[in-house]
């Protein structure tokens, strides 16, 4: 039977095998630097919107929807290529040799 803590983490890894964990959907903290550079940011096209027409409207929500879609795309490769670099670390430290030791 597991219990404590140990529920805790095997219900994380059942949700990281069955892909419930996705890197680029964690709350922010409405404090943090990032979010008060999200906001900036919003401020920043609402005042670039009211000066366009609606064609150059739709072309920066099409580019802005762009770039999550790429930022999004980046945070899950490097948050996949961390697992890699871990269990390659993982195996080398449990497998690896050294001319110096047996």
């Amino acid at each position: 039977m597991i219990v404590g803590q140990e529920v805790t983490a095997a219900m994380r890894l059942q949700d990281l095998y069955y892909g419930n964990i996705i890197p680029c959907q964690h709350d922010v903290r409405k404090d943090s630097d990032y979010a008060k550079q999200s906001l900036e940011l919003l401020k920043m096209c609402d005042t670039l919107e009211k000066r366009l027409s609606t064609d150059d409207k739709k072309l920066l929500n099409d580019i802005t929807d762009m770039q999550g879609m790429l930022s999004e795309t980046m945070a899950a490769e490097s948050y996949i290529q961390g697992f890699r670099d871990c269990a390659e670390l993982i195996i080398d430290v449990m497998f690896g040799s050294s001319e110096n030791l047996k």
